[in-house]
């Protein structure tokens, strides 16, 4: 009995590595019938209506979608790059701007015009500003400040009138 377990074991063993050996060497052919397993659906051998495509053909049709798609891709990409520069560039200028540097906004092509004018609008505040705290600086009149007086008997007269209202408390006996 012991002889025929070892038998059945080498025998199931060895059909085990044929089928994965011949699965790993065939692995689009369960490919292929998958589709069919999954769709319900049956190939149609030997109909003229559907015109066949070759493996090759199949290869070069996906690299050229795949192509078609990494230059979109790319594109994009691109364009989002252009984006973040100009972001930048605004952002630079809105710096630039605030801290009161003139900046000829005509040079600037790679912006939008709402950009534009956003700092342009931010140049007048800027300037504006710089105006109104000019105008504050030349009509503010500093203001003197004097020593306080330090006449004679300023404090004692101070000091008379406490004396007066004064309640004097009794002292308790020594004793």
């Amino acid at each position: 009995m012991n002889n025929t377990a070892k038998q059945f074991d080498q025998t199931s063993g060895s059909i085990a590595r044929n089928l994965v050996k011949q699965v790993v060497g065939e692995p689009l052919e369960i490919l292929k019938e998958a589709g069919e397993q999954i769709t319900g659906e049956e190939k149609s051998v030997g109909s003229g209506d559907a015109p066949t495509v070759e493996p090759e053909e199949r290869t070069s049709l996906k690299s050229g979608e795949d192509q078609i798609r990494s230059q979109r891709l790319f594109g994009a990409l691109q364009k989002e790059i252009e984006d973040i520069r100009r972001q930048d560039l605004f952002g630079d200028l809105q710096a630039k701007i605030s801290q009161g540097i003139e900046i000829p906004l005509d040079d600037y092509q790679g912006l939008s015009m709402e950009q534009k004018q956003v700092l342009k609008a931010q140049m007048e505040a800027v300037k504006n500003q710089q105006r109104d705290a000019d105008s504050r600086a030349i009509n503010e009149v500093p203001a003197i400040h004097s020593k306080p007086s330090r006449r004679f008997g300023a404090g004692q007269k101070h000091e008379a009138e406490k004396q007066q209202t004064r309640v004097e408390k009794p002292v308790p006996p020594s004793g």
